[in-house]
Formats: structure tokens, C-alpha cells, sequence
């Protein structure tokens, strides 16, 4: 059986969404401009060590297939897209909620300086100043396939993109 034992981080993660889910269908605050980039950020680097990974899956369909479904749709503790959107730009139903905005992942300017260890670290550990929360319950491989699809969102990648779910 399943060991479904209370952490609070955990039951804080599932409020913000809950209220979050239902302030969808209300206008936000204030609108989080899609496609705003570069947008200013401070992000704690992540270790050299892991900073300096490169993605050790091979690029295929196969892994920007799972990537966009985590990202879509299955990620734990909540779908990516929520926050960034499904098009990445950074414009989720959830994105007029944080201070800073959530990331686009469209803006070439940043995402394309980012090396791979450092997206694979801020999705595994979460990014201190920001909303973004650590997908720790993940496996290795599913962050490197994450990794994977964000890059797709560049618009000069030369990864495999399919938009349809």
C-alpha cells in the first residue's frame, strides 16, 4: 500500500492549485505579457557539477513525446503548462498568480544561454524567488525528457516539436 502521509509543502502545493483552478475562470490580478522576453530574472545557479550536464537522452520522438506529456498534462505536482502555458510562453491560466512571471520558454534569448544542467536542476529543486515549485517525485529521466521538450519551444530548435497532444 501507499505511504500517503501529510507534508505540508505538499498539502500547500494542492491549496495554491485548488484556488488557483478556480480563479481561472476570473480575470487575474494583472495579465502576464505572453512572449515578454528576455524577462529580468535571478535564478540561484546550480552546482558546476550539474550545471554542466548535458542531457544524456538521445534526441527522438519518443522522448519529446513523454516530455510534452509531462509537460501537458502528468508532471507532478502539477503540469507544467498551467503556469508556462501550452505554447511555453509563459502565459498559463495559472501565470497571472506569480510575481515573477513564470518562465517563457519561447524567449531565445535566455533559454538558449541556459545550459541543459540548469534547467534539469530548477526542475528537480524547484527555483528559490519564484513559484516555481521542485518536481523532486520525477525520475532523472523524465526531467532530462522535460528538458528536452522546453528546448522545442526555442524558435530556432532543432528538436522534433508536435504541438497535438
Amino acid at each position: 500500500m501507499r505511504n500517503l502521509s501529510f507534508k505540508p509543502r505538499n498539502a500547500l502545493l494542492l491549496l495554491v492549485a485548488c484556488i488557483s483552478l478556480q480563479a481561472c475562470n476570473s480575470q487575474p490580478s494583472h495579465q502576464v505579457q505572453s512572449g515578454h522576453c528576455p524577462q529580468d530574472r535571478t535564478t540561484e545557479l546550480a552546482p558546476a557539477v550539474i550545471a554542466s550536464l548535458n542531457n544524456p537522452l538521445q534526441t527522438s520522438t519518443k522522448n519529446i513525446d513523454a516530455g510534452r506529456e509531462l509537460y501537458q498534462s502528468t508532471a507532478k505536482p502539477l503540469a507544467c503548462a498551467e503556469c508556462h502555458g501550452e505554447d511555453g510562453d509563459g502565459n498559463g491560466p495559472m501565470a497571472g498568480m506569480f510575481e515573477p512571471a513564470p518562465r517563457n520558454f519561447t524567449c531565445n534569448d535566455i533559454v538558449a544561454t541556459l545550459p541543459e544542467g540548469q534547467f534539469f536542476w530548477i526542475i528537480k529543486y524547484g527555483s528559490i524567488g519564484t513559484s516555481m515549485p521542485a518536481f523532486d517525485k520525477l525520475s532523472d529521466k523524465e526531467i532530462w525528457q522535460l528538458t528536452m521538450y522546453l528546448r522545442s519551444f526555442q524558435p530556432n530548435s532543432t528538436n522534433i516539436k508536435q504541438t497535438s497532444l
